[in-house]
């Protein structure tokens, strides 16, 4: 078979109009669908309707392997552009799109070869334009909805792929996107297009294209998780070790203060009782007031975070506030009443964003003239809210180009922020508002509790 075929498109070339009909229309119309309602239900992006025809005019040229090739690029290339705006990165959607395509390829190679296998055996003299012409239909239907099933049952674990391994090592990816291509060069090169004689050859190796890539998945996956989750059990414990260490070193301060108040207390009794005021003033000034504010300052914070019922969260925060404020930042933390965050969002993922929110604040605040950031969690309708405030250089930072992909990921929020629009697009109900102005950006996460 050719690397590249023109497809016959118009009635003249077609024994009948209804072989035309049939095979030039419906079954390309078909089968270019039946790509975008995979893709659909795996990014969860709907489409309009015009879209579909020009999948289905795209995916004629499928009859070679560069056919099959180019209506992969050029989907991909009108998905990017004109559907999503590029407000999602090239690298899922390709993983994506592949791996939709790959899903179908495979149960079409089996299923489709099972049918026509059937119908030859069922049929005591089949005709070949039926099969040719008519019988693509039907195969292309049962395909697609052994194809959907096979999506549904692999959504979570592809969710948890993209998430894991895509996005955090997208050549490893894109080496498993070429493993699934290159079951194209099977079907058009070396299995000929699928020869009734070789039907046993053609199921094994179709299914154990599928079995191999979808192991390589779930394998990838899984070691990739359980390394990002040591990771973050070790980052855990070492903010709960700087967590124990500073309310060790304020137990210190306060004993220590405690023990200097009293001898303070002594010496200003001496002044008062020779009426010597401005000695009086100058221990107050010198000794008491600095030791107060340094013991306050934390003090504080700790008073706020002890409303936070969740260990692991409450350590982190300490943990970026207390640096913060080591960085010489005004820093701003109101939790006035308990908040105990759900399994909504996964406790990784929940650390994963409250850890970019603090970094880019405070990473933005450290290069702006008032040097503020702002921490505050609450619980309102049955939400929980996320709301941290910086301030920046700018009156008012472009967050449409924060947003994009191909914007200034070297800001000080720019990649935070992709990073973050990435965590969530695995949760559709969870809530991301952004705003900025008057040199202040704030960032909201609102969680629907369940």
């Amino acid at each position: 078979m050719q690397f590249f075929n023109i497809p016959a498109l118009l009635p003249q070339f077609y024994p009948s109009i209804l072989y035309w009909f049939f095979s030039a229309i419906i079954f390309n119309l078909l089968y270019g669908s039946a790509y975008l309602l995979l893709f659909s239900r795996l990014s969860h992006i709907h489409f309009h309707w015009w879209y579909f025809i020009i999948a289905g005019f795209l995916y004629a040229f499928a009859i070679s392997l560069v056919g099959n090739l180019l209506a992969i690029i050029l989907m991909l290339i009108i998905i990017y552009y004109l559907i999503i705006h590029r407000r999602i990165s090239f690298n899922i959607i390709g993983i994506q799109y592949i791996y939709a395509n790959f899903i179908l390829l495979i149960t079409f190679g089996c299923v489709g070869s099972l049918i026509t296998a059937l119908y030859n055996v069922v049929v005591e003299v089949p005709d070949y334009n039926f099969v040719y012409y008519i019988l693509g239909t039907p195969k292309i239907i049962v395909s697609f909805l052994v194809a959907y099933g096979i999506i549904v049952a692999t959504e979570k674990l592809f969710a948890r792929y993209t998430d894991v391994v895509a996005i955090q090592y997208p050549i490893l990816a894109w080496i498993i996107n070429l493993l699934m291509l290159t079951f194209l060069f099977y079907m058009y090169r070396v299995n000929g297009g699928g020869h009734p004689a070789k039907l046993p050859v053609t199921i094994a190796v179709t299914v154990g294209y599928g079995v191999v890539a979808l192991l390589a998945i779930k394998a990838f996956t899984n070691y990739y998780h359980y390394k990002a989750l040591a990771v973050s059990l070790q980052d855990e414990v070492d903010n709960l070790q700087y967590y124990t260490s500073h309310i060790e070193e304020m137990y210190d301060e306060m004993r220590h203060f405690r023990h200097d108040y009293k001898n303070i207390l002594y010496s200003l009794t001496g002044s008062l009782e020779n009426n010597d005021v401005a000695e009086a003033k100058k221990v107050l000034n010198q000794v008491i007031t600095p030791s107060e504010k340094a013991v306050t300052q934390k003090e504080s914070v700790l008073g706020q975070l002890k409303n936070v019922l969740n260990l692991d969260v409450k350590s982190l925060l300490y943990n970026k506030v207390l640096g913060a404020l080591e960085d010489n930042l005004n820093v701003a933390v109101e939790i006035s009443e308990p908040v105990k965050f759900t399994n909504t969002v996964a406790p990784l993922d929940l650390i994963r964003i409250l850890s970019n929110l603090m970094d880019n604040a405070i990473k933005a605040a450290k290069q702006s003239k008032d040097k503020k950031v702002s921490v505050a969690l609450f619980v309102k309708n049955h939400q929980q809210w996320i709301v941290i405030g910086n301030s920046t250089q700018e009156k008012a930072l472009n967050l449409q180009q924060l947003s994009n992909s191909h914007g200034n990921l070297e800001s000080s929020h720019g990649l935070g922020l992709k990073n973050l629009q990435m965590i969530l697009a695995r949760y559709p109900q969870v809530q991301h508002e952004v705003s900025s102005n008057n040199y202040w950006l704030e960032q909201s996460i609102i969680i629907p509790q369940k």
